[in-house]
């Protein structure tokens, strides 16, 4: 075996290495298509109330008027923030304005599926494993289409 056939093994061996200690956004959004308001109740896999004390920005529920990419919805500085209609242990309740996109959840490798336990929209309940398949994947990003 060469010392050049060995370089390129260790070197590849570094490079995966690497690689797999990384992790990158993914951000979950609803994007409401329709000209109604919507309510919906996100139910979280733990308790959020003290969450909420002590990681107040990550539920902070961001908007913006008009149907945006997530790319487009980062680029805003100064998005705008909903008022949660109600707030239990393990629960929050929000009312989605029409034509509207709003993030959801800040996450990391999609760990928004084992934080969320379920989204109710208007009555019906969505488990993330249902809404994994309803999702749109955008580049690292997930928008669910209320249409």
């Amino acid at each position: 075996m060469s010392v050049k056939s060995m370089m390129i093994g260790f070197l590849s061996f570094i490079f995966v290495t690497v690689l797999s200690g990384c992790s990158w956004l993914t951000d979950f959004y609803i994007q409401n298509l329709t000209g109604t308001k919507k309510i919906i109740k996100i139910n979280y896999s733990y308790p959020i109330s003290k969450a909420i004390d002590n990681e107040s920005g990550s539920f902070a529920f961001h908007y913006e008027n008009g149907i945006l990419s997530p790319r487009s919805f980062y680029k805003i500085k100064n998005p705008k923030s909903l008022e949660k209609i109600e707030v239990r242990d393990s629960s929050i309740v929000l009312e989605l304005y029409p034509n509207s996109t709003t993030k959801i959840y800040k996450s990391h490798n999609g760990s928004w599926r084992y934080m969320i336990k379920s989204v109710e929209i208007d009555g019906t309940i969505f488990y993330p494993a249902e809404l994994k398949d309803k999702i749109k994947f955008i580049r690292n990003d997930y928008v669910y289409k209320i249409e």
